[in-house]
């Protein structure tokens, strides 16, 4: 069973976040400003040099579209810049157009909230209850982590699964007789490395054991992936009572936000109306709901099967490029967000900053974002970055890793657990 932290392991883990994160912003590579006075997706300026932007997560490019630019700004005429009230209150409109414009995308409930982070904050507080049990996969993102915190200071047993292990999941359930409900948490596409969970096992286990819950992280997932842009954990699903989906508007979607799915009426009630995050925090602003309007009709025309179709293009333009190279990723499977395992953090920050040198701005991820001892670059593609400049990146990185390290490869076992001593750690 999870327990809280003892004082002296918090405070090693937070030196050792606090070294790793300060080494980052020395390097240059982290917490800058970007000095662009517009800002049109493919680049981006820094100390004066243009750098092909392989950092983002808009991954259609909707966040520079002169419909939700648009929309934005009608948004902001007629409501003005800021609401300022708790929506528990009252709401401008275009809160209740939103929700139903995301309903028709899942075809289910939904609950629309300030972000992905806050999302995890109204629901989990109120849908586990005291006599529940937590399973958790080792890679489910830090936010959701951070939202069992509170569960477990109420005594909530909160344990880890190793990833992807459904055999695992099935044997913690077949073990455990005392729970009411088990909640499985885990991820759509997982923000490190780019990998996927089984949706299809995890929904044949909600069939067979009438106990199991599913609350499903599909941030990275949603908008390019999926009828109407549902997201990558839904695609090719069908829905259950017992499963929730929590996806976030900042990224593929263009605008900013959050949002849960359901279609079990009675959590998205319970949500809405006890939700902490939701009561207590503050509104989405009326120029981000404009927009995130104007992407929701993208997304239910006809018109997201050929984002979609391009982004999958530069996917699968990637995967086959970096075979051809011997360009070894943590995983290759078809998602817009890739990993290159270096080791360790002074080597990682070596090969990141030979890359901005030549035009090109990545990612770099350490421990406790990644497994300790296995730091690495991650990198993303959008609609907006070229074919031509997907291979001249993906040439110069292999180049650039071979002329620093020479042949070596660094193997990441994704079914290991993540922590610290045994060099791992939750994505």
């Amino acid at each position: 069973m999870s327990k809280p932290l003892s004082p002296t392991r918090a405070d090693r883990l937070l030196r050792i976040f606090q070294r790793n994160a300060g080494k980052l912003r020395s390097s240059g590579m982290s917490n800058r400003v970007i000095e662009d006075e517009e800002f049109h997706g493919e680049s981006i300026i820094l100390d004066g040099q243009k750098l092909f932007n392989f950092g983002l997560c808009s991954y259609l490019s909707l966040g520079d579209d002169p419909r939700l630019k648009q929309a934005a700004k009608d948004a902001v005429d007629r409501y003005g810049t800021a609401y300022s009230s708790s929506i528990t209150y009252t709401s401008v409109p275009l809160y209740e157009e939103l929700r139903i414009l995301l309903g028709r995308i899942f075809d289910a409930e939904v609950v629309v909230t300030g972000t992905t982070t806050l999302a995890h904050l109204a629901a989990l507080p109120v849908l586990v209850g005291s006599n529940d049990r937590v399973l958790m996969d080792t890679h489910t993102h830090a936010s959701v982590v951070i939202a069992t915190d509170g569960l477990i200071s109420k005594g909530i047993p909160v344990d880890s699964l190793p990833h992807n292990d459904m055999g695992a999941l099935e044997r913690a359930i077949g073990d455990d007789d005392g729970a009411e409900r088990i909640w499985y948490l885990t991820d759509g596409v997982f923000s490190m490395h780019g990998d996927t969970s089984p949706a299809k096992e995890i929904r044949r286990l909600l069939d067979r054991h009438p106990r199991l819950h599913v609350y499903c992280d599909d941030a990275h997932g949603f908008a390019w992936a999926g009828p109407n842009g549902r997201g990558r954990f839904l695609d090719g699903l069908e829905w259950n009572d017992r499963l929730l989906v929590a996806v976030g508007l900042s990224k593929g979607f263009g605008s900013l936000g959050g949002a849960i799915a359901t279609t079990n009426m009675e959590f998205a009630d319970l949500i809405q109306l006890c939700g902490p995050a939701l009561m207590f925090g503050g509104p989405i602003p009326p120029s981000t709901i404009g927009a995130g309007i104007a992407a929701a009709k993208i997304l239910l025309s006809d018109e997201i099967k050929e984002l979609q179709a391009g982004l999958m293009e530069r996917i699968r333009l990637v995967n086959r490029f970096s075979e051809e190279i011997g360009l070894p990723l943590v995983s290759t499977e078809a998602t817009p967000l890739w990993f290159h395992d270096v080791g360790e953090m002074d080597d990682m920050l070596r090969l990141l900053t030979a890359m901005k040198d030549r035009g090109f701005y990545l990612n770099g991820s350490a421990f406790p974002a990644v497994p300790y001892g296995h730091a690495g670059i991650r990198f993303t593609v959008t609609l907006d970055n070229s074919s031509q400049q997907i291979e001249d990146m993906l040439l110069c990185l292999n180049d650039t890793r071979l002329e620093l390290f020479g042949q070596t490869e660094v193997v990441l076992d994704l079914g290991e657990k993540t922590d610290m001593p045994s060099k791992q750690s939750r994505s």
